[in-house]
C-alpha cells in the first residue's frame, strides 16, 4: 500500500493532468466555472432556474447558508485565477496574445496552490468527482464577457453578491445594466463547510442585513428529499403495473389519462367493495369474456374440420350465411348495415344436409349458440339458486335436457355449468373421473350433422324430429278409452334460434306450445334464445305473451278462456303454476312489445350482449385479421313450469317493489325476507356513465321502462357500483331521480325508413318525368293536381338563401303529400 505521502503525490500529480486540458492555449476559450471554480454548460444553463449559485443539491430549508459558503470559496477562486488576466491599468494595454500567454504562464506558476486548494475540498479522494473534473475538462465550453455578464444580471438581477464580478466585468455589467448594488456577505455565512451548521436558516432584515431564523427539524428526515405540498393538487396515487402500461400506451398515441378509473386499484383499503347485492344481481359470467373450452369444443371441431379444406369450408360459409361477415349466422350486423333479418339457413331439425354444410354448421354456429347459451344458463343459476341445480344432479340418472335446435351446442353449454357445480360440491374430484351430466338428447335431423355431434357428446340420444304433444289427447276420450301415450319429460329444454325460421306467427306458437308440454311439470325450465335484433325479439316477446295468457297462472288471471269456433263456444281453461325466471322481473304486459306481429321503425327492444373469443377456424371463416372477440346480442326468454317462486319465498313484482328499489337496499348486508332479486329492476340498455352520475335505462317490477338517476351526491357506494354495472344487470342500491322513458316502438303493418325513402324517391322521379315530358299537365289541371311550384334550377355560380331553400322544400314536401292522398282516395 501507498504512504499517505505517496499517495499525495500521487493526487497531485493526477492533479496536474487533470488540470493541464483547462490551461486554454492560444485562442482557446475560457473554462465555464462551476462548483469547484467551473460552471458546466447545464450548470449554466440551470442558473437562471436557481436562486442562487448552488454546489450542492440541498433541502429548501438551508438552501441559502449552503449557497452564500459555496459562493464565499467560488468568490476566492475566482479572484485567484481572474486576477491574474487582470491587466495593469497603469502599464500600456497588451494585446490579446500576451494576455492570454501571461494567464498560461500565471496558472502554471499557481499549479501547486490549485492541487492544494482541491486536496482541501476532498476532489481527488473521490473517484467520481476525478471522472466529473475529466468530463468538464473534455467539454469545454466558449467563454465570453458579455455571457457571464448576462448570466449573473438573470439570476441576481440589481443586487449581485460581493465578487461575483471582477473588475473588467463590473465594468462591462456597468455599462450594460447600469451600476449594481454589491451585496456582503456575512461571516456567519463565510463559514467553512465543516464549520457551518446545516440546521441554521438566515433570511434578510430588509436593512442590508441578514437575521437567523429559529426552526425545528426532524433528524430522521434530515437526509430526505423536500417535500412540497400543492393545496390545490390531487393526493398522490401510487403508480400500478396497469396503470404504468396505460400510461405508456398514452404517451405513445399521445393522450390523457383518466385516473378516476384506478383509484380503487391503486388504494382498495380506502374505497368501498361491490356491495353485496350489487353482486348478486350481476348479469355476466367469470371471467366476463367467454373462452371456448378446447378440450370439449374447439378441439374437436379443429379435428372434425382438418380433415376438409379450409377454402371450401369457408366458401361454404359465405354461401350459406350472407357472405363475408356471415351476417345470417348468429353473428348479430349492426343496425346501420340494414341488412335483411333473416333466420339462420340451417336448421338443426332439417332432414337433408351434406357434408360441407354440416361443416359450415359446426364452424360458423356452434362458437355463437355456446356462449349465447352458456350466459343465459349463468344468469338462471344465480335466479334458481343453488339448490335447484345441486337437486337436478343428486336425482336418479341426474338431470334430463334436450337441446331442440342448438345441433348439441347447448349441451356442451349445459355440462360446463354441470361441471363447475360439481367441482363446487366435490373439491376433491379427481380429474378425469366421470361427473354425473345426466341424460341428454339432441335433436339433428340430418345424417352429417348427428356424426359430428355424436363425436363431441358421450352418452348423448339423437332424435330426428320431436313429438308432437299438441296435437295428441291428455286422456282417454268416448272414442278411444285407451289410456293416453306416455311422454317424455325434460328437466331443462333448449331452443336456441328456432322462432325465426316460422313464416307464420300461429306455427311459432304451436311449436312453443310444444316445447311447453316437453317440460317436467314438476319444475322443468324453457329457454328460448333468438338474435338481437327488432324481429327475434318479437319473437320472443310473442312466445312470452302466449305462455302468460294460456299456461303461466299469475294471482290477477288463473284462467284462460280458449274461444274453439265462437265466443258461445267458449272452454275455461285452467292455467297452471310457473313463472319468468329471466330477464323479466315482471309477469304483466311487456312495455316494449305493445301490439302483436312485427312492426316497422322499431328503435326499442329487450336484448342482451355476451363476448366470447373466436376460435381460428372461425376467425378463418371471418376472414378477420386482427380483432379475435365477438360481442354477439341476443334476446332471451327463461321460464319455468310447475313451480312458482314468487307464491313460495313471497316475492313482490308490482308498483311497491318498485318503490322500495328506487328507495335502495343498501342498508342490508345479505337477501332478507323483504328482498328478493326477482323483485329488482333490470338495465335492459349499457348504463350511461356520465361526469359525477349514471343514468340507467330500467325495466320495473311494474313493467314500465323508466330512467333512474345515481349521482356521486346520493351515496358513495351506490355511485361506486354504479360505475361499475354492465348491461342486464339487477339494480338494488337505489335511485335519485326516476322519469318514465319514451321509447320508439315503430308503426304496426307502418311503412319504415327505408320503404319511406324509397316512396319519397319514386314521387320525385315521377314529378321530373312529368315536368319534362308535359304529357299529364292537362290532367292534372283537370283534376286540381297541378299546384306543384315550378322551382326554377340553380345556375352555376347563384347564391340562394337557405331560408328560400328550406320554404321550396317545404312546398314541395307539402304538394307530394297532397297527391299522394289524392291517388290514394282515387
Amino acid at each position: 500500500m501507498l504512504s499517505s505521502s505517496s499517495a499525495s503525490r500521487a493526487n497531485h500529480s493526477h492533479a496536474r493532468h487533470l488540470l493541464r486540458p483547462l490551461i486554454p492555449g492560444p485562442g482557446a476559450s475560457r473554462p465555464s466555472r462551476g462548483a469547484a471554480g467551473w460552471i458546466a454548460p447545464k450548470q449554466k444553463r440551470s442558473l437562471s432556474q436557481q436562486p442562487y449559485l448552488l454546489a450542492t443539491s440541498t433541502p429548501l430549508a438551508t438552501s441559502k447558508s449552503c449557497t452564500h459558503n459555496s459562493l464565499s470559496r467560488w468568490t476566492t477562486r475566482h479572484r485567484l485565477s481572474s486576477s491574474a488576466a487582470a491587466p495593469n491599468p497603469q502599464s500600456p494595454e497588451p494585446s490579446a496574445l500576451d494576455t492570454v500567454n501571461t494567464l498560461i504562464e500565471r496558472i502554471k506558476e499557481n499549479e501547486d496552490a490549485m492541487v492544494q486548494l482541491m486536496d482541501e475540498l476532498d476532489l481527488m479522494q473521490d473517484p467520481d468527482s476525478i471522472d466529473e473534473l475529466e468530463d468538464l475538462s473534455n467539454e469545454g465550453s466558449s467563454y465570453t464577457l458579455e455571457a457571464w455578464v448576462e448570466m449573473v444580471r438573470q439570476q441576481f438581477g440589481e443586487t449581485i453578491p460581493d465578487g461575483a464580478l471582477n473588475e473588467e466585468e463590473l465594468q462591462l455589467y456597468t455599462s450594460l445594466y447600469g451600476e449594481p448594488t454589491i451585496q456582503e456577505i456575512p461571516d456567519e455565512m463565510v463559514a467553512g463547510e465543516d464549520e457551518r451548521d446545516p440546521d441554521r436558516l438566515f433570511r434578510e432584515d430588509g436593512q442590508g442585513g441578514w437575521e437567523e431564523i429559529e426552526f425545528e427539524q426532524n433528524e430522521e428526515s434530515h437526509d430526505d428529499a423536500p417535500i412540497v405540498y400543492d393545496m390545490e393538487a390531487d393526493p398522490a396515487v401510487e403508480e400500478t403495473i396497469a396503470m404504468q402500461r396505460t400510461r405508456e400506451v398514452a404517451e405513445q398515441l399521445g393522450g390523457e389519462i383518466l385516473m378516476e378509473q384506478f383509484v380503487n386499484e391503486a388504494v382498495p383499503e380506502s374505497a368501498p367493495r361491490s356491495h353485496p347485492l350489487t353482486r348478486m344481481g350481476k348479469f355476466e359470467t367469470e371471467p366476463g369474456t367467454i373462452n371456448l373450452p378446447k378440450r370439449t369444443v374447439t378441439g374437436p371441431i379443429s379435428i372434425i374440420l382438418s380433415e376438409f379444406s379450409n377454402k371450401h369450408i369457408a366458401d361454404a360459409a359465405h354461401r350459406l350465411f350472407g357472405g363475408l361477415g356471415l351476417p345470417h349466422s348468429t353473428t348479430t350486423p349492426p343496425a346501420r348495415a340494414q341488412l335483411p333479418q333473416l333466420p339462420i339457413p340451417l336448421s338443426a331439425s332439417q332432414h337433408h344436409m351434406g357434408e360441407m354444410e354440416a361443416n359450415a354448421y359446426v364452424a360458423a354456429l356452434y362458437p355463437g349458440i355456446y356462449a349465447s347459451v352458456l350466459s343465459v344458463l349463468v344468469e338462471v343459476r344465480k335466479r334458481m339458486g343453488t339448490d335447484w341445480i345441486r337437486g337436478l344432479i343428486s336425482q336418479e340418472n341426474g338431470p334430463n335436457v334436450l337441446d331442440a335446435s342448438g345441433g348439441g351446442a347447448s349441451i356442451l353449454a349445459w355440462r360446463d355449468i354441470i361441471r363447475a357445480e360439481w367441482e363446487v360440491m366435490v373439491p376433491d374430484h379427481p380429474e378425469g373421473a366421470p361427473i354425473p351430466y345426466g341424460r341428454s338428447t339432441v335433436l339433428t335431423g340430418s345424417e352429417a350433422l348427428r356424426l359430428r355431434a355424436s363425436a363431441m357428446l358421450d352418452n348423448t340420444s339423437f332424435l330426428p324430429r320431436l313429438p308432437d304433444y299438441v296435437h295428441v289427447r291428455e286422456k282417454p276420450t268416448l272414442e278411444d278409452s285407451r289410456s293416453a301415450p306416455k311422454r317424455k319429460q325434460y328437466d331443462v329444454v333448449i331452443a336456441p334460434h328456432s322462432l325465426l325460421g316460422f313464416d307464420e306467427d300461429y306455427q311459432r306458437k304451436e311449436y312453443v306450445e310444444n316445447l311447453w308440454q316437453l317440460l317436467n311439470p314438476d319444475g322443468g325450465v324453457l329457454i328460448l334464445l333468438e338474435k338481437g335484433r327488432q324481429r327475434g325479439f318479437e319473437c320472443i316477446a310473442g312466445a312470452r305473451e302466449m305462455l302468460l295468457k294460456r299456461h303461466i297462472a299469475s294471482p290477477d288471471s288463473i284462467e284462460y278462456e280458449n274461444f274453439l269456433e265462437s265466443p258461445e263456444n267458449s272452454q275455461t281453461v285452467e292455467k297452471e303454476a310457473g313463472m319468468i325466471i329471466a330477464p323479466c322481473t315482471n309477469h304483466s304486459t311487456c312495455p316494449m312489445h305493445n301490439s302483436a306481429g312485427p312492426t316497422k321503425g322499431r328503435k326499442d327492444y329487450c336484448h342482451f350482449e355476451q363476448r366470447y373469443i373466436r376460435p381460428p377456424f372461425l376467425q378463418r371463416i371471418m376472414g378477420a385479421k386482427d380483432r379475435n372477440h365477438e360481442d354477439i346480442k341476443f334476446s332471451y326468454l327463461a321460464v319455468q313450469r310447475g313451480k312458482d317462486l314468487r307464491q313460495e319465498q313471497g316475492i313482490q313484482q308490482n308498483s311497491e317493489a318498485t318503490d322500495a328499489a328506487f328507495e335502495g337496499f343498501e342498508h342490508l348486508e345479505e337477501p332478507t325476507g323483504d328482498f328478493h332479486p326477482l323483485s329488482l329492476p333490470r338495465a335492459v340498455y349499457p348504463p350511461l356513465k356520465r361526469r359525477g352520475h349514471v343514468i340507467f335505462d330500467l325495466c320495473t317490477p311494474a313493467g314500465k321502462i323508466e330512467r333512474w338517476t345515481v349521482p356521486r351526491s346520493y351515496s358513495r357506494q351506490a355511485y361506486r357500483d354504479a360505475r361499475k354495472s354492465n348491461w342486464g344487470d339487477l339494480w338494488a342500491l337505489g335511485a335519485k331521480t326516476r322519469i318514465p322513458r319514451k321509447l320508439n316502438l315503430g308503426e304496426k303493418h307502418g311503412e319504415g325508413k327505408k320503404e319511406r325513402l324509397a316512396r319519397r324517391a319514386a314521387d320525385k322521379a315521377a314529378s321530373r318525368e312529368v315536368d319534362e315530358e308535359g304529357d299529364l299537365e292537362h290532367d292534372d289541371e283537370a283534376d286540381g293536381l297541378s299546384d306543384i311550384p315550378d322551382i326554377p334550377k340553380r345556375k352555376k355560380g347563384q347564391n340562394i338563401p337557405s331560408w328560400k331553400k328550406h320554404n321550396d322544400k317545404k312546398k314541395l314536401r307539402q304538394a307530394y303529400k297532397r297527391r299522394a292522398v289524392a291517388e290514394d282516395a282515387e
